[in-house]
């Protein structure tokens, strides 16, 4: 491979994005694995949505996290045996599950978001308000084009 190739994948967009998800991923993982909590960042992405409204379907779930059905079972069934989350039918929907917090995952949100928020101090350091403005916006522009393709 010719070195303008390497130059054109090591800068291309999707690479940057991956190789950032993954630090993220890695370090989100290290700072809960470090404060004693059990919880990988796939199923912190679950809780994060949990936290902000409690009771969701799992359809709800899944379409917000933007992950499958099967992904999102999974990820609740290993969240219900360590007692982090709950699923009750729902009463106007007999198909549906509702999935809520226990009382364990309330009691320890205050830290997880406290070690998320360490986190991404950590991540913006030495970068602008302006320029993490424009990252995001970036970001979200590149999430809606695939979104609407995806369709």
């Amino acid at each position: 491979m010719d070195n303008n190739y390497e130059r054109v994948i090591d800068s291309s967009i999707g690479y940057l994005v991956g190789r950032t998800s993954r630090a993220i991923v890695k370090r989100l993982t290290k700072k809960f694995a470090d404060a004693g909590f059990d919880i990988s960042y796939e199923q912190w992405s679950i809780l994060i949505h949990l936290y902000r409204k409690d009771g969701q379907t799992q359809q709800e779930l899944s379409n917000i996290a933007v992950k499958d059905k099967a992904a999102i079972t999974r990820l609740l069934n290993v969240l219900e045996k360590k007692n982090i989350v709950l699923r009750i039918p729902d009463r106007t929907d007999k198909r549906s599950n509702l999935v809520y917090l226990t009382n364990k995952a309330k009691q320890f949100q205050e830290e997880l978001m406290g070690l998320v928020e360490e986190m991404l101090r950590e991540a913006d350091k030495g970068i602008s308000f302006e320029e993490m403005e424009q990252c995001r916006t970036t970001l979200n522009k590149i999430f809606m084009n695939f979104d609407r393709i995806d369709r």
